[in-house]
């Protein structure tokens, strides 16, 4: 499902290219934002990615999969309309059929006004409806967006954009033609803005409901929602009774980007860097580390090798490979001391706090095999300890954060995963006459560096105190976070030294086997 997300973010942006080249090759035809289909370029692009961040995450939720087929389905009506453009207008040899702009008109009417977008507002943000008798709004712009379609197949004046001889539908009949640009279409299209209005006005009804971390993410969801939706509803009605019908077709792809194509999804990307909206923030962080660090070292490396080689061809008369790989080599050793210095940076720009599954587990007994096993055997076996619990980190996608002796910190941005690698290590170090005890709990933690602190790290280490050989203990919070994925027993409540309160605490009876034939997916969204 990961894989399917990011294929139609891909597909998307691969849509919009492709347009955008087309817009080109027309230039010479093109004489409005209308004709350049600057909202199916524009808009497609900031829904794709967000779509695919979202549903590659956390693919039970569908507001990931509704953000992905709203920027598709907005991307295909650019494409199919500028090819038209193309092989009419400017290569009138070129291959076409009626169906292709036909397609684009179809994909054009399931979006707006009554259709996938107001569809995603009243699912924002965690799939769900506000309540069931929001089920009429939905039915409402279900029929609407049925009857939209019908009247666009219906009408053999099927491409009716400004400048573009017109080309007639296939499935078009004479006698009803031009109702989709008169009064018919018209009517509906302003129906259909009570659609969403109303769409706009369920996220703001969840704002007033909201409390804590939840109302902290909606703030900034809710008020861009209502920038977006009262935008476009006042600006069609306003400027109809003001100015000619031309002008204002001529102006609203300004207003449907800065509303749907800009505000509403910086508003989601505001609640996703500063509030952990659907879990996204670390992942962020790490892509702009990552994509810092490479543009660093690219310019480095691009600078050092233009300087390296005139210094070199001012005293050998040519150019050296030798040089060229010796820099790169250099930039493959700089990443590491490169990320390290830009982390804090990255951190300072972006919220250091995260929710993160934390993992804690070392040898039962320790003391008593370097007893029995005399200090260099059992330096072998830590040795080989120590590879066998990296190696299972790696597998399961977990990140070691401290070592000291035979107990190891690390942390999973998944609770499936810290499972998944706890039971792993259990079964593995078996093989080498060894027992563990493993602790693991899901909670906010502050990231500084490679360094992760706080209050969780502590109750996290507590919950491994607990545990005896062979045992898994997780915390109430991890037990919520996974769902019922994983077989549990509770264990009662307990006290840990050192931190607040009583914990209930519950034991991991999964083998390895069943844990990893469990689904690898997200938990869901969490509010905080």
């Amino acid at each position: 499902m990961r894989r399917l997300a990011w294929d139609i973010c891909f597909l998307t942006l691969a849509v919009v290219a492709a347009a955008s080249v087309l817009v080109v090759l027309n230039r010479e035809s093109i004489r409005s934002l209308i004709e350049a289909n600057a909202v199916e370029i524009v808009v497609p692009i900031s829904w794709a990615v967000l779509g695919g961040l979202v549903a590659s995450r956390q693919p039970r939720n569908p507001i990931g999969w509704l953000f992905l087929v709203l920027g598709l389905a907005n991307a295909i009506p650019g494409l199919t309309i500028q090819y038209a453009r193309y092989a009419v207008v400017t290569a009138p040899g070129a291959p076409f059929s009626p169906w292709i702009p036909w397609f684009g008109s179809i994909c054009g009417a399931l979006i707006y006004p009554a259709g996938l977008a107001p569809l995603a507002m009243l699912f924002l943000p965690n799939g769900q409806l506000l309540s069931p008798r929001w089920r009429v709004v939905v039915w409402a712009g279900v029929a609407l967006t049925v009857a939209l379609i019908a009247v666009a197949v219906l009408d053999p004046e099927l491409v009716t954009v400004p400048g573009l001889p017109d080309i007639r539908s296939p499935t078009g009949v004479a006698a009803l033609a031009g109702i989709n640009a008169g009064a018919v279409g018209s009517n509906g299209y302003l129906v259909g803005l009570t659609v969403v209005g109303a769409a706009g006005a369920s996220v703001l009804i969840r704002l007033r409901r909201s409390r804590g971390d939840e109302r902290l993410q909606l703030r900034w969801v809710a008020y861009t929602t209502a920038f977006a939706v009262t935008i476009n509803i006042v600006y069609p009605i306003v400027a109809l009774s003001l100015l000619p019908v031309e002008t204002v077709i001529a102006f609203s792809p300004i207003v449907v980007i800065l509303g749907f194509g800009v505000a509403l999804p910086a508003g989601v990307a505001v609640a996703i860097l500063r509030y952990r909206l659907y879990d996204l923030d670390l992942l962020i962080n790490r892509t702009i580390l990552y994509g810092a660090v490479t543009v660093v070292l690219l310019a480095a490396l691009g600078v050092a090798n233009i300087l390296a080689q005139r210094a070199v061809e001012s005293l050998f008369g040519q150019q050296s490979d030798l040089v060229a790989a010796a820099l790169g080599l250099g930039a493959g050793l700089a990443f590491a001391p490169v990320r390290r210095w830009l982390r804090p940076i990255v951190d300072r720009a972006l919220p250091a706090r995260s929710r993160l599954t934390l993992l804690f587990t070392d040898i039962v007994e320790s003391t008593q095999a370097i007893v029995d096993l005399g200090d260099e055997r059992w330096r072998d076996v830590l040795s080989r300890y120590r590879a066998v619990v990296r190696r299972d980190l790696a597998d399961h996608r977990g990140r070691e954060v401290n070592t000291a002796g035979d107990a190891f910190f690390a942390v999973f941005d998944r609770p499936i995963r810290g499972v998944e690698c706890a039971t792993a290590m259990r079964d593995a170090v078996k093989d080498l006459g060894l027992r563990v005890r493993t602790g693991l709990h899901c909670g906010e933690v502050e990231m500084r560096g490679e360094q992760v602190t706080g209050l969780a790290v502590h109750a996290a280490a507590r919950v491994m105190s607990q545990a005896g050989e062979d045992q898994i203990f997780v915390s109430s919070d991890m037990a919520e976070a996974l769902g019922g994925s994983v077989p549990l027993r509770e264990l009662g409540k307990r006290e840990l030294r050192g931190v607040p309160g009583e914990w209930r605490l519950f034991e991991v009876i999964a083998t390895r086997k069943s844990a990893g034939a469990l689904e690898s997916g997200g938990t869901g969204l969490r509010f905080g």
